[in-house]
């Protein structure tokens, strides 16, 4: 097979594993499996993550058939940029199931079952706890968002309300993000829902959080490496798939395990605010 410049980064390190160091094989791997993350990082970054030299990283690069590390950035880059809309991805997923519901049913079960099956491996225990640890300390938890993932900050700031934990979603954009920014304050929790790529709202709500000294938990598909340093805790799962529509139901799964886990720390003031709520409703409905 062709490894020149038409050649996937993928298929150059199916093509020249066998030539490769162990320690090669180590990072050719690393650049096929996270190309996010390698787009935007630095050789230091990729060799610290893998407990191996700068040196190596650049040596891998250019094993695949790359000038250096620079030049498969570049590649990696542009697929990002020309990669398939949603609409398209879409598109190939009804061309290749059609109107059949039964198949799209077993398609789509199949696809979140692999789903919460590789978040149980990329989701440690041990981060958890420490992100809960984090969470049950605050005084309040702020839970950034966007567009889609709006809603998901919406939602687990209103079930963290309903189990006594006060609570706000930032899901403004410009303009209206920096005055929820500024009010941001010591005391405070930050879970940053972040995906594919941190943009400039991203990255100025993960900045002004630093600056107020306001403990981060990130919610992640890819971004943990490329924005570390940044948080205090990443939980890290993959929220979609090539060839489908793009899905939140794992994140879902993720925030009532995170509202599980605090209602647990603190069970009479989960209860007790659950109860009021009721109680609430109740003189509401006159039921």
């Amino acid at each position: 097979m062709s490894t020149g410049q038409a050649a996937t980064v993928e298929e150059r390190v199916a093509a020249r594993s066998a030539d490769l160091s162990p320690a090669e094989a180590k990072v050719a791997r690393f650049f096929a499996d996270h190309r996010e993350e390698v787009a935007f990082i630095s050789a230091a970054e990729i060799a610290e993550r893998l407990e191996t030299s700068d040196a190596t990283v650049v040596r891998a690069a250019q094993a695949l058939g790359y000038d250096g590390l620079p030049e498969l950035k570049q590649e990696l880059r542009e697929a990002l940029r020309t990669r398939a809309t949603p609409a398209l991805r879409l598109g190939r997923s009804l061309q290749e199931f059609g109107d059949d519901a039964a198949a799209i049913l077993e398609h789509s079960l199949a696809d979140h079952v692999r789903l919460v099956d590789e978040a149980r491996r990329t989701l440690r225990a041990e981060e958890f706890r420490k992100a809960i640890d984090v969470l049950d300390e605050a005084e309040r938890i702020a839970v950034f968002g966007l567009g889609p993932n709006g809603k998901l900050a919406e939602y687990l700031a209103l079930r963290l309300r309903r189990i006594g934990r006060d609570a706000i979603a930032l899901t403004g954009r410009g303009a209206s993000l920096a005055d929820d920014l500024l009010g941001l304050r010591r005391g405070d929790a930050l879970v940053a829902l972040v995906f594919d790529r941190a943009n400039a709202e991203a990255r100025a709500t993960l900045v002004q959080a630093k600056k107020r000294r306001v403990p981060v938990v990130l919610l992640t598909d890819t971004m943990g490496l490329a924005l570390q340093g940044q948080y205090r805790v990443a939980l890290t799962a993959r929220h979609g798939g090539t060839g489908s529509m793009q899905r939140s139901a794992i994140w879902m799964v993720v925030a009532e395990t995170i509202l599980f886990a605090l209602a647990a720390r603190d069970r009479p003031r989960a209860l007790e605010t659950l109860e009021e709520m009721n109680d609430l409703r109740s003189q509401m409905t006159g039921e």
